[in-house]
């Protein structure tokens, strides 16, 4: 037998023979399950029209990506070194199919100063690394004027992150580098325009090699302020697309004084000018603000929001407004029941493009209710 393979077997045995001492595991988790409606229709010929890729419609839906449940993995190697996994499964087209969002290593260099190799949700917003956790945040589902115009989940790749507490108030900063393959839906105005076989809803994959970003946060006992931007490559082959540039900035705060509670975040997406990228990834501009009072338990509140164009007048860039009533209600230390009715109405974009959000392009303004139960354990 060769000679370096005795050599491996033999250093595998001794190592199989060394006294092995378990990590202590942690596991924690998250749930979300959600219920919805539209009475969403096609202005001419009054059918019902899906939001969102199927989000809702005339169906009361209890199988919606609004549905997803979650499970962490902690475990400490050393003094220095930690492990991390979270395993995700999301309703609606996945399917509860489970994936892998987080699965990365930290070394703690002090106690200011960390780094992370591995799988990571990027940082894109100002919740996107936890915007599956719903119980994180006052809506039924963070607005999707903002948070759909971002179809990267995770990448695979660097995260150095330094925080420092100087009193009261913690300064974080983020930079980050990596790459990923990601899967985006056809938008329905493209597939109308392509027609069949092409379908709205369509997965398409695609890849960001070369994403670098920062994420910059003050926070303190009454809320917080961040400041994000990322750039990457993106190639997608069924769009011809092959390292088109592509980039997200996005400015937002946080209040919670007294019993206020205010969220507000404006990004811009800003992509290669390009026709094929412009109907894949159209240039975006979005906002929201939330505004809501806790009473004992109960947080109502109110959010408007908005969808535009960007710096390209994109034929098929999404524009819309919306407006919602919410209420959050705590059932527990780690439980909350949440109501909310949106109405949403589709406007015209620089093109004669009035599909905003909806599956189709006729729509003149429809309601969307949701119930979502969410919990942390």
């Amino acid at each position: 037998m060769n000679k370096h393979v005795l050599a491996l077997a033999g250093g595998l045995l001794a190592c199989a023979s060394l006294p092995i001492q378990a990590a202590e595991v942690t596991v924690s988790g998250y749930a979300s399950f959600a219920g919805t409606y539209s009475d969403s229709e096609d202005a001419n010929t009054g059918e019902s029209v899906p939001y969102y890729f199927g989000l809702a419609d005339d169906t009361a839906r209890f199988d919606t990506e609004d549905n997803d449940i979650g499970l962490q993995f902690s475990a400490a190697a050393s003094e220095k070194v930690d492990m991390t996994v979270v395993l995700h499964a999301q309703g609606g087209a996945d399917n509860y199919d489970i994936d892998t969002q987080w699965a990365y290593a930290s070394y703690h260099f002090n106690d200011e100063l960390e780094l992370r190799m591995g799988k990571y949700k990027g940082p894109f917003y100002m919740i996107s690394d936890y915007k599956d956790v719903g119980y994180a945040y006052p809506w039924v589902r963070p607005p999707l004027e903002v948070y759909s115009t971002n179809p990267i989940e995770a990448l695979s790749g660097l995260d150095m992150i330094w925080q420092k507490y100087v009193g009261d108030l913690r300064f974080l900063f983020e930079i980050y580098a990596g790459n990923g393959t990601h899967g985006a839906r056809i938008l329905p105005q493209v597939a109308d325009g392509m027609g069949p076989p092409v379908t709205a809803g369509d997965p398409v994959s695609f890849e960001t090699p070369n994403s670098r970003g920062i994420n910059a946060s003050i926070s303190g006992n009454i809320g917080s302020f961040r400041l994000g931007y990322y750039e990457t490559d993106v190639n997608a082959s069924a769009f011809g697309l092959n390292e088109a540039p592509g980039s997200f900035g996005s400015v937002g705060f946080t209040i919670d004084w007294n019993e206020v509670v205010a969220y507000s975040e404006y990004i811009v997406r800003d992509t290669d000018d390009s026709a094929t990228m412009q109907s894949a990834f159209p240039d975006q501009e979005a906002y929201y603000l939330t505004l809501g009072y806790r009473i004992d338990r109960f947080l109502p509140y109110l959010t408007y929001a908005k969808i535009d164009e960007g710096d390209f007048k994109s034929p098929v860039a999404q524009v819309q407004q919306s407006a919602a009533l919410g209420l959050r209600t705590e059932i527990g230390d780690a439980s909350a029941i949440k109501f909310e009715v949106m109405n949403v109405e589709p406007q015209e974009n620089s093109n004669g493009g009035t599909y905003g959000l909806f599956n189709a392009g006729s729509v003149e303004d429809g309601n969307i209710y949701t119930v979502t139960f969410d919990t942390i354990f």
